[in-house]
Formats: structure tokens, C-alpha cells, sequence
């Protein structure tokens, strides 16, 4: 080529153009300004004698601020010595390439970069500085850490399966098993790998009709075969097996899991024996709880009775310390008195299986507060019915639930004035979810996890009576119908008790799906 042309590659294509020394100097000059990547120039001792626009983008320099600053300036903190060792490597003539480490920006942010150095000789072959591109790759070490995390989760969720794993090619290849597969096998890995996965079981031709069926219809459930160890023991499995893909959709191969049946009867067996276990223990502690609370009922009611007979006698003249310590006997045997029956009523909901039947909610509701007027007669009290639905459910346990969730609303907000009880239904991710709303006490969730429990409670017995097996009897019978219930409070904000029963309907046209009706005053209810 003559001295005054110069080749650029255009999409490949060679041109060659016709170019004075000057111009050409300054075509070079363009093209290594339009670069993407960062194009650095050096002395020797390391001091930036040129800076490309790509430079900027990468680094956050610009050429006025770094040309004359040492290259040390973007070096990691971490890789104090990196730079010392690569300007080493160029001033023996050697050339460094593609070499991936780590680069500071001018705000302080670490990024990923793969570097090529090469030293640059004058006209009289004498070192006279380094030229380096950089590329930023830290999007691309992202992608390949994140990849290679997911390897090894993927791994690891592998191998922590006791089922025998292994994935096969669209060619019937086994390509990576995990070590319950080579320990039922008696085969490592690597000779396992590669293979024909029909070779390791006794009916080859049927493992093979079950992997055709898994490419025609995408998953295999419950296949049996039976795989062969190198020794000649036979183990039972069923295989459930399924194709993946890739991200276009592409098979890729199948991903296939084996259960060893004897281990499934097993553990079935066992399953059972130990869920009779729990039936046996707790029919006896139902029978326990039934039978004491029944001997308790008649001496606690004596020593009721006998103490207001004391009490109220005329003329024993007992002294007023006396009256007192007879007065709390009396409270303690009423308390235990309400204890024992709602531990009957506890028991009783636990043995009883509901009898469902399709029942009208809002009638449920109204009969209880019907029930709780004499309570409620000198309270301040706006009742609000939302519209509830029919539901299959047992009219009795349901009725149940409603007046424990009303009684507490009712006690935890005797200090309102108005007290606001809401009942109602919302939808929440799909399914209806009826609630008791109240805006009384209250209380802290974090101690939400107490509300369940046996005589758990959550405010001093001085403040609010009870004996803490109300919710209890609830949350049973909820799970008896295949519900669950939950609750949303705060302090001094009042309290939402929300449950789903087992299959509640649509709500219907009628007296049973009217608009919110608001009842003021508890001489109204």
C-alpha cells in the first residue's frame, strides 16, 4: 500500500483511501474518539498522555482532568500493586491481553473491565509509553455471577434430594445425576454421565416408552420401573419426570425424579401408625379435660352457693375482713366456674364434627346480638351489618364463632363512646373473608402469636374479664370447617378478626345480602 493511503474496514469490506500523512494521522485520530471502548495512552512511569471519549463514558473523567494524572489514579484500592506489575510486563516488551480485573470511576463506583496493554516504540524502536483498551464488562460479570449462582442453587437443591435425579437429552443421554442416583445404581458420576438412561433398569424398552410419552405430553406421573445396582439389587421406584426448556421454549432435554416404593410404604405405614397415635392421645386428653371440667362444675357451684349464704346471713356479726376474704372466694369459684364451662365448650367443639348445611350468616349475627342486649342496654353501642353471604357450614359452631368475636368486641370496647362493632365480608385473593371489627383497646402485634393460645391473654384480668379460651374455641371450629382466621390490630386502635370458612357461597338476593345496615345506641340491638 502506498504511503499516503490507508485501509478502514467498512462492514468488513477493505477501502482503501487516499490520504495525506496529515490527514491520515487524523482519520486515526477520529476513529479511536468514536470508540466505545476506553483508549489510553501512557509513558512509561505511567503518567496519561491520551484519553478517547470512550474513556469518559467509562471512567467519568474527562480529558482535561486526567491527561498529566498518573493511571494509579484508577486503580482498586484492593489491587494496589496490579498497575506496578503490568507497566513491568510492557517495559520488558511483553504485551498483556485480555486481562479482566477492576477500575475505579471518578465517583467512587467499582467496575469490571477486560484490559489489553501494548507497548508503543518510536521510529528508532525505544519504548516511549503504552497503549491500553478497556472494555467495561460488568454487566457481562453480573450475568455469569448470577448464572453461576444459580448453578450451584440448582446443584444444591439437587443433592439435597434423597430420590435418585437425573436429567436426559432429547437423545436419551443421561447428562447429570446427583448422589442418590449413584448410590442406587453403585455407578459414579462420571460413568454415569453420557450413557444410555434405559441401560439401568430391568426393563429397558419400558423405560424408554415411558421417556417417549414424557416428549409427547410433556410430564410423566407415578412410573413404574425398577432399577438394577451394579450388584444386582433391585429397587422399586416410580418415576415422575418432565421436559425443560430453554428461554425461546426450546426442550432441552427431561428432568426425571424416582421414589423408591418400599421407602413410600414405609413411610406410610409409619405416617399411619403415628396419626393413630394422635387420635388415641387426643380422644384420652378430651375425655381427661371432659371428665375433670364435669367433677369441677358441682364443687365450684357449692362453694358459690355456700359463701352468699354466709354473706347474706343476717345477725352472725362477721367481722368486715372476713366478708372480704369470703367475697373473693366466691368471685374465684365464679371465675373458675366460667372456665371450666368454656373448657366444656372447648372440648365439645373439638369431638364434634360439623354438620353442614347451607345457612344465611347475617341471621347467625343477628340472633347474637339479639342475645347480647342485656349486656350491651346502657351502652353506647352503632352496630354495623354488612352483607354476608350463605355459606355450608354447621349452623351452631358458625353461631359459636360469632358471638365469641362479638362478646369481645363488645368487652374490649366498653370504654367507647360511640363503640363501633362492624361485621362484614371483603375479598382477598380471591376468596371471600368474612371480619369482626371493633374500635376498642386493642392491642400490639407482636404479641398477635399469644392470641390462640390456652389461657393466653393479652390484658390484666382486673381490666377485662376472661379466661382466655374464647379465641381458642373459635380458631377451632374454623379449622374444623377448613378455614383459617387471622387478626389485624393496634394499640388503642381496636382489633379486626378476619376468617374464611370451608366453601362460603355468593352472596344471594334477599334479606341476607342487604346493603350495610347501622344500628346506634345498645338499646336498639
Amino acid at each position: 500500500m502506498l504511503k499516503d493511503q490507508i485501509e478502514v474496514q467498512i462492514d468488513r469490506m477493505p477501502i482503501v483511501v487516499a490520504q495525506s500523512s496529515e490527514a491520515r494521522t487524523a482519520l486515526l485520530a477520529s476513529i479511536v474518539d468514536c470508540s466505545g471502548d476506553a483508549i489510553i495512552a501512557k509513558t512509561p512511569e505511567g503518567i496519561i498522555t491520551s484519553w478517547n471519549h470512550g474513556a469518559e463514558q467509562i471512567y467519568g473523567y474527562s480529558a482535561s482532568e486526567i491527561i498529566g494524572q498518573p493511571v494509579s489514579l484508577l486503580i482498586h484500592p484492593d489491587r494496589p500493586d496490579e498497575m506496578a506489575g503490568i507497566l513491568a510486563r510492557i517495559r520488558s516488551g511483553e504485551r498483556v491481553e485480555h486481562y479482566e480485573t477492576v477500575r475505579l470511576r471518578k465517583d467512587g463506583k467499582a467496575i469490571a473491565i477486560a484490559l489489553t496493554v501494548s507497548p508503543i516504540y518510536d521510529s528508532e524502536g525505544r519504548l516511549v509509553g503504552a497503549s491500553s483498551i478497556a472494555r467495561d464488562i460488568t454487566e457481562r460479570t453480573r450475568a455469569v455471577e448470577k448464572l453461576r449462582a444459580a448453578s450451584l442453587y440448582a446443584r444444591s437443591l439437587i443433592e439435597a434430594s434423597l430420590d435418585p435425579l437425573v436429567t436426559i437429552s432429547p437423545q436419551g443421554i443421561v447428562t447429570d445425576v446427583n448422589e442418590a442416583t449413584i448410590k442406587v445404581t453403585g455407578i459414579e458420576r462420571e460413568n454415569l454421565v453420557g450413557t444410555d438412561f434405559s441401560d439401568y433398569f430391568t426393563e429397558p424398552e419400558k423405560a424408554r416408552e415411558g421417556y417417549r410419552h414424557v416428549f409427547s405430553n410433556g410430564s410423566l406421573t407415578d412410573y413404574p420401573l425398577t432399577i438394577r445396582h451394579r450388584d444386582g439389587r433391585l429397587t422399586e421406584v416410580l418415576y415422575n419426570a418432565s421436559v425443560y426448556k430453554d428461554v425461546r421454549g426450546n426442550v432441552l432435554g427431561v428432568f426425571a425424579a424416582a421414589r423408591d416404593v418400599p421407602e413410600i410404604r414405609r413411610l406410610n405405614h409409619e405416617l399411619q401408625a403415628r396419626v393413630g397415635e394422635l387420635t388415641a392421645l387426643n380422644q384420652e386428653l378430651e375425655s381427661f379435660n371432659y371428665s375433670i371440667s364435669h367433677d369441677l362444675r358441682a364443687p365450684l357451684r357449692h362453694i358459690d352457693a355456700y359463701t352468699k349464704i354466709v354473706l347474706e346471713k343476717p345477725g352472725w356479726g362477721m367481722p368486715e375482713e372476713a366478708r372480704s376474704y369470703l367475697e373473693r372466694v366466691g368471685e374465684g369459684a365464679r371465675r373458675m366456674g366460667r372456665m371450666v364451662d368454656e373448657l366444656l365448650e372447648l372440648s365439645r367443639a373439638s369431638r364434634r364434627e360439623p354438620a353442614k348445611q347451607i345457612t344465611g350468616l347475617k341471621s347467625l349475627v343477628e340472633d347474637v346480638i339479639f342475645e347480647l342486649k342485656p349486656e350491651v342496654q346502657d351502652r353506647d353501642i352503632e352496630w354495623r351489618i354488612g352483607a354476608l353471604p350463605f355459606a355450608d357450614c354447621d349452623p351452631a359452631l358458625t353461631r359459636q364463632v360469632f358471638a365469641n368475636l362479638l362478646s369481645n368486641a363488645v368487652k374490649f370496647s366498653r370504654s367507647r363512646k360511640p363503640a363501633v362493632i362492624e361485621v362484614g365480608q371483603i375479598w382477598h385473593e380471591g376468596q371471600p373473608v368474612l371480619f369482626v371489627r371493633d374500635n376498642g383497646e386493642g392491642f400490639s402485634m407482636k404479641y398477635a402469636d399469644k392470641l390462640f393460645g390456652v389461657f393466653q391473654r393479652l390484658h390484666r384480668r382486673e381490666e377485662f374479664e376472661g379466661t382466655g379460651v374464647g379465641l381458642v374455641t373459635v380458631q377451632r371450629i374454623i379449622h374444623k370447617h377448613g378455614g383459617r382466621i387471622w387478626v389485624e390490630a393496634e394499640l388503642d386502635k381496636g382489633a379486626t378478626f378476619y376468617f374464611t370458612l370451608d366453601s362460603p357461597g355468593e352472596p344471594r338476593p334477599g334479606s341476607e345480602t342487604e346493603g350495610a345496615e347501622v344500628v346506634a345506641g345498645g338499646r336498639q340491638c
